[in-house]
């Protein structure tokens, strides 16, 4: 039939759509990849690195600081004329803080060279690399689009012919309510059972029951008189 043929040529269409969109997730799936390398990995490295070189910086500038205030209170002292202790018991002090300087110089410029070349190497993914990663992204969406249209495009299947009897679309009135033919059907049942009741029962029951519907009491039946 006609609707068969049609449904089977569609339903072939989409699995070719569902083939295409996992050639795409393929294609997808390393660029994620990389981009979560990137975030997860490269981005929270640079961070670590740039944190320690401000530890470092920090620490160094506090023993120029410290150097700094200790050659002030030596020319306070001179000036003063008078002596200092630190100076006249060998300025150890003064000559370990000079070290602590020297190591922490050393450590800052090493911090401040792995920083340099981490922004460095992050710019240039973040040029380069993410610039090539969404391109490789509106390709492939590009081309599963492509192949889906053509797909679409052979598969005309519409109009379909479909065998309906002529009763398929009538739909009941909803004015009209469900019960009502059950109230009629009762209704009519009712008049029939008084119909044989009144065929069955003998010629002077008629009577009776007339009579039995007067007057119960003398009184009433004398007032009926009266009016007659």
């Amino acid at each position: 039939p006609r609707a068969s043929e049609a449904f089977t040529r569609f339903g072939e269409a989409h699995r070719s759509i569902e083939k295409y969109g996992i050639k795409l997730l393929k294609t997808i799936r390393p660029m994620l990849s990389d981009l979560n390398t990137y975030l997860n990995k490269a981005v929270p490295d640079t961070k670590l690195t740039i944190k320690k070189y401000a530890d470092a910086k920090f620490e160094y500038l506090s023993y120029c600081l410290r150097v700094k205030e200790m050659d002030d209170e030596e020319y306070a002292y001179q000036a003063l004329q008078e002596p200092l202790y630190r100076v006249e018991t060998g300025n150890y002090e003064y000559r370990l803080i000079l070290r602590c300087r020297q190591d922490a110089r050393v450590r800052f410029a090493k911090l401040r060279s792995d920083v340099l070349v981490k922004l460095e190497l992050l710019d240039q993914k973040h040029v380069q690399d993410i610039v090539f990663q969404l391109q490789r992204l509106v390709s492939a969406l590009s081309q599963y689009h492509n192949d889906c249209h053509a797909v679409m495009k052979t598969t005309s299947i519409f109009p379909i012919e479909v065998d309906l009897s002529r009763s398929t679309f009538h739909y009941a009135d909803p004015s009209v309510s469900p019960y009502q033919d059950e109230e009629e059907e009762d209704r009519g049942d009712d008049d029939d059972d008084e119909l044989l009741e009144a065929q069955e029962m003998p010629p002077g029951a008629a009577g009776d029951s007339l009579l039995s519907c007067g007057p119960s009491t003398s009184e009433e039946g004398a007032a009926l008189l009266l009016a007659d």
